[in-house]
């Protein structure tokens, strides 16, 4: 099925993802979705499926995609089999859009949060623990240990003249390039779709209002009560101990990370400079819980379209500096 055949479907209007680097939000909107009357909503439902479909897309290796998306459509029918609605953040998918959108006619919400925010938290989970080994730069990565299958799929690399310096950076520095590789390459992909079928919202800046305006994009009218959406958010699900903080990081690390996410930074409208940053302040020991600010709407809109060629940046010498 192709987006052609979508019209008179079953599944036309039904489907939205969530998308991001993960430590982003995406669990979070899922948790208050779920709440909400006939919709299906879950969170990175099938890892190895989805984070392979990405270490495919990563590389560009010509894998065939009928299985990831077949596999897709079996879990979506049986989401709507009892609900109206089907949703699914994952940032796991944030390289398969364009498949997702051509096969399902989705609608997608990209969530962005802060960049030192970010790192921190991907740090504390383990990520980049150990440099890669890799023979020939030039080619996909191969297997490198990790703690859970799905990790070695979804942490990727850099590759080409940049993958020596990158796995010579500290963890801080790798994280820093991951985020902002993702973050752009989900812009560039946006651009390639419709802009009624996508929205960027920065986490700092998800209100209960934001969300209602989310679902209303997404194709129908929340239930939620605003105290029951300040209920969960005030939860802050999947927190993690602030472990690594900016006051933590060497002059090196603070110096790979301002270069790392400087591009996306810019785009997105978020400092990067360590300096001008707020610095954390004790007891900061979980997740920031979304802020109740208005959601950037038109402006974002246009990322999408100023995003064009930047993945095959994101793959040269351009990330380095």
């Amino acid at each position: 099925m192709s987006i052609r055949d979508l019209a008179d479907s079953d599944l036309a209007g039904r489907i939205a993802f969530a998308v991001g680097t993960g430590r982003c939000g995406t669990q979070f909107l899922q948790r208050v979705l779920a709440t909400e009357p006939g919709v299906a909503a879950c969170h990175e439902r099938n890892r190895i499926n989805e984070t392979f479909h990405r270490y495919c897309q990563w590389y560009r290796l010509p894998v065939d995609k009928e299985g990831f998306l077949q596999e897709k459509e079996k879990e979506i029918r049986q989401d709507l089999v009892e609900n109206n609605f089907s949703f699914e953040s994952s940032s796991y998918l944030s390289l398969s859009i364009p498949e997702l959108y051509d096969r399902f006619g989705a609608k997608f919400v990209m969530l962005v949060r802060r960049p030192d925010r970010v790192v921190n938290s991907l740090w504390v989970k383990g990520w980049y623990r150990e440099p890669y080994i890799q023979a020939d730069p030039e080619k996909a990565l191969g297997y490198q240990p990790q703690p859970m299958d799905h990790h070695f799929f979804s942490r990727i690399a850099p590759m080409g003249a940049i993958f020596e310096p990158w796995n010579k950076m500290s963890r801080i520095g790798k994280i820093a390039w991951f985020w902002n590789a993702i973050n752009l390459a989900i812009a560039e992909q946006f651009a390639k779709i419709p802009e009624t079928h996508w929205r960027i919202v920065k986490l700092e800046d998800l209100s209960y209002n934001t969300y209602l305006e989310l679902t209303e994009f997404m194709g129908f009218e929340s239930a939620v009560p605003e105290e029951r959406y300040r209920e969960i958010a005030s939860g802050r699900p999947n927190a993690l101990p602030k472990r690594y903080a900016i006051t933590d990081w060497s002059d090196a690390e603070i110096s790979e990370f301002e270069a790392q996410v400087q591009p996306g930074a810019e785009h997105f409208g978020y400092e990067y400079r360590v300096s001008n940053l707020p610095l954390p302040s004790p007891p900061e020991a979980q997740e920031p819980a979304p802020q109740e600010t208005n959601l950037v709407r038109g402006a974002w809109q246009k990322l999408g379209r100023k995003s064009k060629g930047i993945l095959k940046k994101l793959k040269g010498r351009a990330l380095l500096r």
